[in-house]
């Protein structure tokens, strides 16, 4: 398991892996330096070990890889100033190793102003480099390391980017994909028991949408899509997360958001939807379902509800919501395509506590 959590995490994994290596490569000349009677300097390396070992676990701990990414840059900075002033020569030279790490690490503005303060610190260091000549040689090769460094974490990110694009999302609608939303998921659950606030999931089918095809071809039907992706994006909150699971079904990871608010937000994606895209003359229509996350429920059965919900709008007649768990709301008139009462209607939702609300009519 944490092995995957790793594979699945890239700035996990630098930070993982910076914490090895620094057991690795400074342990021992912490055991060394002990040996030589340089116990300031040994006491040093121990510090740094402890620190960044301490900042490994916190992020595979907490899963909060930015803060710690930081940590770990500062730390290697200031271990490397204070080894030039307590070791002498020894400074310099680990400079370079902790240049490069500064730009792997963290974003590049902060890992350059970082790394110029660090540059500076050795260079000023009597005992590291006693000569001018010596200062200058190291500055200037350290900034000529610093911009290599530079330019390799640009276009390493801008690749890493461009492969995480192709690999999370849906390239028709820009939306994430079953990747994303697996990953995002996890994510937003830690992050909801953490917070102690509810956490909703919509998904939504277009209705009759094989129809748009065979009608009106495949184009209009991928045009159609992109639109949907469009008017949700649009009308969603900023830290809500639109996801295609496949053809004409997608789903939408609410954070922070009741069953009260969940209804309030399908509904408004519903009737926007209705409103603002046709295809011909008829309007495109979607089926909807909803959960919030329960205590104790496991991902599955949290998904499988909002599934379920959504596949009885879909019998109910369709172009309609139905959120999990909600009480039915006030004043809202709740009827069948045929203008008969549905089977869930006001009198009974507090039974199966589920909400359905719909038009009068099928559309599309």
């Amino acid at each position: 398991m944490w092995l995957n959590r790793i594979r699945q995490d890239f700035n996990l994994a630098l930070v993982v892996t910076f914490g090895v290596i620094t057991n690795v490569m400074i342990l021992p000349f912490a055991a060394y330096r002990f040996l030589s009677g340089q116990n300031l300097a040994a006491l040093i390396d121990l510090l740094i070990v402890a620190c960044i070992t301490l900042g490994a676990v916190h992020a595979y701990v907490s899963r909060r890889t930015r803060g710690a990414s930081l940590f770990l840059a500062v730390t290697y900075s200031i271990g490397c100033v204070a080894i030039a002033y307590v070791a002498g020569a020894a400074g310099p030279l680990w400079t370079y190793a902790v240049l490069l790490s500064n730009f792997l690490l963290i974003e590049r503005r902060r890992a350059a102003l970082i790394s110029a303060c660090a540059i500076a610190a050795v260079a000023a260091s009597p005992m590291a480099l006693p000569e001018l000549a010596h200062k200058a040689a190291f500055v200037g090769s350290s900034v000529v390391v610093s911009l290599f460094a530079f330019a390799f974490a640009w276009r390493t990110d801008l690749q890493r980017q461009q492969l995480e694009n192709l690999a999370t999302l849906d390239p028709l609608t820009g939306a994430g994909n079953r990747r994303a939303m697996a990953a995002q998921i996890d994510v937003a659950i830690a992050a909801s028991a953490r917070s102690r606030r509810p956490l909703g999931l919509i998904t939504f089918d277009l209705d009759h949408f094989k129809q748009v095809n065979d009608r009106f071809g495949h184009e209009a039907g991928d045009h159609v899509l992109v639109q949907v992706a469009s008017v949700v994006r649009r009308i969603t909150r900023r830290n809500d997360r639109l996801f295609r699971l496949g053809g004409e079904e997608f789903a939408l990871l609410i954070p922070d958001a009741d069953a009260s608010a969940l209804r309030e937000i399908a509904e408004k994606v519903r009737e926007s939807l209705m409103r603002e895209i046709q295809c011909g003359q008829t309007p495109i229509t979607a089926s909807f379902g909803g959960s919030v996350l329960g205590a104790n429920e496991s991902e599955r059965q949290w998904r499988e509800r909002a599934d379920a919900a959504m596949y009885r709008a879909k019998r109910e007649g369709r172009n309609r919501l139905i959120i999990d768990g909600a009480s039915a709301p006030e004043n809202h008139p709740y009827s069948s395509p045929t203008g008969m009462p549905s089977a869930h209607s006001a009198g009974d939702s507090t039974i199966d506590k589920s909400v359905s609300i719909g038009p009068d009519r099928l559309v599309c």
